[in-house]
């Protein structure tokens, strides 16, 4: 591959990353539907997203990873266990003591889409980058159109960057990108009983 494809890969892979992804569809959802509670689930998103982000320098500080994008195999399924526990009790918490259900159900998903990928990774590396942009995806949904179109060629973008960079065949990406529209899916569905 020439060096500028590669460079376009590794760009839209850094900004495609999950931590990037979910929190600027969050910020988008909330600020575009005016969610009385905006500032707070965008702050406990970004929260996660910092948290997630301490612990993986703290790994690479005391020697566990060789990088903070967990590629080595021993790395991800740590990180995956990491996140998943933070969203897992990050959705009790909100379940109790905010208001409405929004919140808590978009981090019950997400913490059950990372440990659906690891369940099923002792058959298929599903990519983490395509189930979180097709999630994304889905959370625009209410949108308008535009939205939800230029979230999908992101993804897309998203694919073919894991891809073109060897972390993950097209198998992959596309298992990831069917799983997390799945999820995305059921935020939706699971919501609008409530909403």
């Amino acid at each position: 591959m020439r060096a500028t494809p590669m460079a376009i890969a590794r760009s839209l892979s850094i900004l495609g990353h999950p931590l990037v992804v979910v929190p600027v569809a969050v910020v988008t959802l909330v600020l575009h539907e005016r969610t009385s509670s905006a500032a707070l689930i965008v702050s406990v998103v970004c929260g996660i997203a910092g948290a997630v982000l301490a612990y993986s320098f703290w790994q690479v500080r005391r020697g566990q990873w060789q990088h903070v994008d967990a590629s080595a195999r021993a790395e991800r399924r740590s990180l995956n266990v990491f996140l998943a526990l933070v969203l897992l009790l990050a959705a009790a918490v909100a379940f109790y003591q905010l208001p409405g259900p929004g919140l808590s159900l978009g981090l019950l998903l997400s913490g059950l889409l990372i440990v659906a990928v690891m369940l099923a990774s002792p058959w298929v590396k599903l990519s983490l980058h395509a189930s979180f942009a097709a999630f994304a995806v889905l959370l625009l949904w209410p949108l308008k159109l535009w939205y939800v179109a230029l979230a999908s060629v992101a993804a897309a973008g998203i694919c073919w960057s894991r891809v073109a960079l060897g972390r993950h065949t097209i198998v992959e990406v596309l298992g990831g990108s069917v799983l997390g529209g799945l999820f995305g899916a059921c935020f939706w569905l699971l919501l609008r009983p409530h909403g």
